[in-house]
């Protein structure tokens, strides 16, 4: 204790500082800054547990974190498991032949008889004409 304020000193802990020891009225105010603030990030339970868990310590903690991050409507909504999948990627069609070509440039390769060591490909994609 310390002017009042009561510390905590752990061995569990990963700081070897003290962790304030947070009154209830307390609780939603830190958790408040350090979950909701815009430089604070939405990182789920876990990570919010283990930041909170360096500089505070109340009975309970995790699952009070864990019950506020269940009820936080951003994390509900942009948790990676409610995002929907990339899907296939969807070739484009082409509307009519040599609206779009592909060129390749292939080489170096041992020189010819008349000088030439590269080999340049057009192709259109639409009919794959080369």
């Amino acid at each position: 204790m310390n002017q009042g304020i009561l510390y905590r000193y752990s061995h569990d802990s990963e700081s070897e500082e003290a962790q304030l020891v947070v009154p209830t009225h307390e609780r939603d105010k830190i958790l408040k800054e350090r979950h909701d603030s815009p430089n604070a990030a939405h990182c789920g339970s876990d990570g919010i547990y283990q930041r909170i868990a360096k500089r505070y310590f109340w009975i309970g903690m995790r699952k009070f974190i864990t019950n506020y991050g269940k009820n936080c409507l951003d994390c509900a909504r942009f948790k990676a498991s409610n995002q929907k999948p990339a899907g296939l990627l969807q070739t484009p069609v082409q509307a009519q032949r040599f609206e779009t070509i592909a060129i390749d440039l292939f080489g170096p390769l041992p020189e010819s008889k008349n000088k030439k060591k590269w080999i340049f490909i057009v192709e259109d994609v639409a009919t794959k004409w080369v």
